[in-house]
Order: C-alpha cells, then structure tokens, then sequence
C-alpha cells in the first residue's frame, strides 16, 4: 500500500539548505509505503521484534540500474498538532551487522520528545493530523531489490520511505570486468566540472557476490586529479610479462584538446598507479607513450 509524496513540501519532513544542495541533482521519484509481506526464506538473517518493538519490512521493486536509486527512511508518528508550526521527534537510527550473515538492519530503538518551531497560533484554531519525523539529515541508503530491508522501531511508530533517482549529470562512469574476475569502476567525480576535478578508480570483489550484484564488496581504489574529462578507460599490455594494466585517456579542455593517460596495476586489494604521461599531441597513442615511459629512467 503506497502513496505518492508530491514534493518535500510535506510538513513532516524538512531538511537544512545544505543538505538540500547536496541532492539538488537527485529527482524524487515515488513514494511512502507501509511495511510488507516478504518471503520467509529472505527473512531468516532478521530474528522477529523484541517485546515492545515491531519488525518493519520493505520489498523494494527490481530497477535496470539500481546504482542510480537510493532508498531514504522516513521514521516517525502521526499525531494532532497546530498546522503552522513545524515539528520533529528526537530519535537516532541505528545500523548493526547481522553477525554471521553480513547484512544490515536498522533499528530505532526509542522515539525521543518531539520539538518544533514557537510561531504564535489561534488558540481557538482547530488541531490536524500531521506525520511528524525525525529530525536531522536524511539518511540514504543503498538500494537493493535482492534483499529485503528491515528496521526495528518501537511499537506506534511508523517506517515509511522514498525513493530517490539520479538524474544523468553527463559525468563519465564505466565498469569493467576485469581479467581476474573483479570488477572496477571509473567515474568522474560528482558535482565537479566535467573540464577539471577529479576521477575514482574502485575495485570490487565478486567472490561472494551474487548474480547481477558486481559492486557490492568493495576491496580497493584511488582517487586521481584530472585536467580535462576522461574520454575511454581500457586494459593493455605495457610490456614486463605482467597482468593488463588499467588505462585511463584524459582528453584536456580547451582548443588543443591534449591528451593524457594514467596507468593502473590492479591487486588483489591494491590499486597502484604504474605509469603516468600527459601533454600528448591530440591524435597520440596513449599506449606507446606509457610503454616508453616506463622504459626511461622514471620507470614505476
């Protein structure tokens, strides 16, 4: 049973500016939802409430790109309140690992006071039913249509949720698999200009992840400057027998269009920078230019 939120203009919850500029580029999407039904098999990592508690259950539908959907808790109580005013209760939302399992699961384990805004009403005005939430900055987590996600709240208190959606920024991001079976992921930095900033290079590992999920245990990266945007992201051999290196090309802004490349040796938890040139002609070959440079005297 769900209901579609408009906009953040709902009174129960409200967030400071800051955060607000931070998911300027985050377009909300759907939703509030009350617990639901999951199977019994995908609930056995999350024992049933204590005494005083309930178990809430969130089912989150199946997306073709989950990495761009976030999933927001909205934890609170529908009571009677002036319609002027703005509310919040106090509360801390609470993660725990599963021992045994590695999952998470959220608890909230007391509903504190509830405070608000001192604007002067009619006194004779009548009260209205408002949802009233916790307070403080909004909490996103990862979304994941393969489990079931859960919170513990005291009895009384409602979970509902959001979800949100990034919308495309035109920054670069490519995931590639790579010879030993891990997964890496290159992408531009968020929010920064696509002609400066920087770029990430993280490794996952696959040997535990299930089907379809490559991005789940993280197990190394780096973070580089770049002057200009990255334009491709490939293996190549650069000689000395080893393994493939990871190459990112970096075309710079501007009217000469000069190229740059960074080398990357990949371990099994190590990301290592191999090699680096920049100042290319605009047509070089990124791959000869590493080759010699790691055969001149500042071999890496």
């Amino acid at each position: 049973m769900s209901e579609t939120l408009p906009s953040w203009r709902d009174g129960a919850v409200r967030r400071p500016a800051n955060t607000m500029r931070t998911i300027v580029s985050i377009a909300l999407v759907a939703l509030v939802s009350i617990s639901v039904a999951f199977a019994a098999d995908d609930l056995k990592a999350f024992p049933p409430a204590e005494e005083g508690m309930t178990r809430h259950v969130i089912s989150l539908p199946k997306q073709q790109d989950e990495s761009a959907f976030k999933v927001e808790l909205i934890i609170g109580k529908t009571v009677k309140t002036d319609a002027r005013n703005s509310y919040f209760f106090g509360g801390t939302l609470e993660t725990e690992t599963i021992p045994g399992w590695g999952f998470d699961r959220y608890i909230l384990r007391k509903l504190g006071p509830m405070a608000g805004t001192l604007i002067a009403v009619d006194p004779d005005a009548p009260q209205v039913e408002r949802f009233i939430s916790i307070g403080g900055e909004a909490r996103l987590l990862r979304y994941n249509s393969r489990l079931p996600l859960v919170v513990y709240v005291p009895a009384g208190v409602e979970v509902r949720h959001r979800l949100w959606r990034a919308e495309p920024t035109g920054h670069f991001v490519q995931k590639l698999t790579l010879p030993t079976g891990q997964t890496a992921v290159i992408a531009e930095g968020d929010f920064e200009a696509r002609s400066i900033g920087s770029y990430s290079v993280r490794i996952y590992s696959t040997q535990r992840a299930q089907p379809d999920d490559d991005t789940t245990f993280f197990s190394s990266g780096v973070i580089r400057a770049r002057d200009g945007t990255v334009e491709n992201v490939f293996l190549a051999e650069l000689g000395n027998d080893g393994p493939p290196s990871l190459v990112v090309a970096i075309r710079s802004a501007g009217s000469g269009g000069y190229l740059s490349a960074d080398a990357f040796t990949i371990g099994k938890n190590t990301v290592v920078l191999r090699a680096s040139v920049s100042g290319l002609a605009a047509n070089a070959d990124p791959v000869v230019a590493l080759k010699s440079s790691l055969q001149g005297p500042n071999q890496k």
